[in-house]
């Protein structure tokens, strides 16, 4: 092996035998507008607020309001409005993981319904990009309402994206 080789396997594995201590993203105090498709399924336009919870506390919890619709000619329409709470429980660098509860108004072709959502989120910052989240959720369904009562699994793409401010 030669000299350069040795080198760069050593500091390979130094790096590896010594990591950083890893820091989630702080948002609390933060403000975050963007969108996604969370609470109604289609697109929404979203807006986080990190609550502040003291200099030690090394967690987020983000309360955020969601509203979307679509209008065509000949269709009823959908619309959804609500919001949710959200709690961090694992620290990665640059990622977050919360556990949360949703609750909301949606409505689908003229089948209206109020939308209980218990999930978990992920919400990641790319290196360089240190204020825009992209976010993905997965959970549940509670849908209460009229003749529409129902449950349904949500992993299927719940995506947005979030510019924090």
């Amino acid at each position: 092996m030669t000299r350069p080789t040795s080198l760069l396997l050593g500091a390979a594995l130094l790096a590896v035998m010594l990591p950083s201590a890893a820091d989630a993203k702080d948002l609390s105090g933060h403000l975050g507008i963007g969108f996604n498709n969370q609470l109604g399924g289609g697109p929404a336009l979203s807006v986080r607020y990190g609550i502040p919870t003291g200099d030690d506390t090394p967690i987020n919890l983000i309360i955020e309001g969601h509203t979307g619709f679509s209008s065509y000619d000949g269709t009823a329409g959908a619309f959804a409005a609500g919001g949710r709470f959200l709690f961090s429980t694992v620290l990665e660098d640059n990622l977050n993981f919360y556990v949360g509860a949703g609750a909301g108004y949606v409505m689908v072709d003229g089948v209206e319904v109020v939308r209980l959502q218990p999930l978990a989120s992920i919400d990641v910052f790319l290196f360089g990009l240190d204020n825009l989240g992209l976010t993905t959720a997965f959970g549940f369904d509670v849908d209460v309402g009229g003749d529409t009562t129902g449950i349904a699994t949500t992993t299927a793409a719940l995506a947005g994206v979030t510019y924090w401010f």
